[in-house]
């Protein structure tokens, strides 16, 4: 019989059935314990967490020519996640801003939940002067593009493009991957 046969309150057959529920219980917790190690933290986990993709952008001045400043940008994408991060589209903005002087600070007015003090400048609105998109295999099957990274893996792209000479004091990046 199981836990040492005849159930006695006393005794020596006592101790017996204490140690075999003692070892049962020892043994599924093991399995218990070794389920979430091996196969929830190591598997399970790792499989349901979010791609978590880390962008770095530079731009550079190349070279001026006919009017023209030519900029070098230098797109880098790396996967730090233990997932593959894949991606519907990428699309890749640069804007153009003229910034000019204030004879006062220029002030936003304040919210709960923003504050905006531009000291003495203003900038004029944003003017698009590069713009790079696809929509990948995964978001349309027709495509022919496909970006994918794999944990640890990185994309790097240069581009360039032209801006005219003398008319933008700052160019500004946005960089989309749904």
């Amino acid at each position: 019989m199981l836990f040492g046969g005849k159930r006695r309150l006393r005794g020596p057959h006592a101790v017996a059935t204490l140690r075999d529920v003692v070892e049962v219980l020892a043994i599924v917790a093991a399995g218990i314990w070794a389920f979430y190690v091996f196969a929830y933290e190591n598997r399970i986990k790792p499989a349901m967490a979010s791609p978590d993709v880390d962008v770095k952008a530079s731009m550079t001045r190349l070279s001026e020519r006919n009017g023209l400043v030519a900029v070098g940008l230098h797109l880098q994408m790396h996967n730090v996640s233990t997932v593959q991060a894949r991606f519907l589209g990428l699309a890749v903005n640069v804007y153009g801003e003229r910034i000019l002087a204030s004879r006062s600070p220029q002030r936003e007015g304040a919210t709960t939940s923003r504050y905006n003090f531009r000291g003495f400048f203003r900038a004029q609105p944003r003017v698009p002067v590069y713009g790079y998109a696809y929509v990948t295999n995964l978001g349309n099957p027709s495509s022919t593009q496909g970006t994918n990274l794999d944990p640890g893996d990185t994309i790097e792209n240069d581009y360039t493009f032209y801006v005219p000479k003398g008319r933008f004091d700052l160019l500004l990046l946005g960089v989309q991957f749904p």
